[in-house]
């Protein structure tokens, strides 16, 4: 990831890691970050947008998961930072 994604990655994660969050289960920090994230996204790129790009994240995981090498977050994020093209 770039620097930029790296500390916004370590500035949230702190965050949810903050003992003021302490009545909050995981599951619940979980559902708050993908609103947050449908939201966020929503407002720059549309909410189809964005649901194609979770189901892009979900798909990417499983393949992580299945020990899938040529899986990547990052490529990911090309295929949607051009401007005005809804990746396949």
């Amino acid at each position: 990831m770039s620097n930029g994604m790296d500390d916004f990655y370590r500035d949230v994660m702190a965050r949810t890691e903050d003992e003021e969050l302490a009545g909050l289960s995981g599951n619940a920090r979980t559902v708050v970050l993908f609103r947050v994230a449908l939201e966020t996204g929503a407002r720059e790129a549309g909410l189809l947008t964005v649901v194609h790009l979770m189901s892009r994240l979900l798909a990417t995981t499983i393949g992580i998961m299945n020990s899938d090498n040529e899986e990547s977050f990052e490529d990911i994020l090309n295929d949607f930072e051009e401007e005005g093209k809804m990746p396949n």
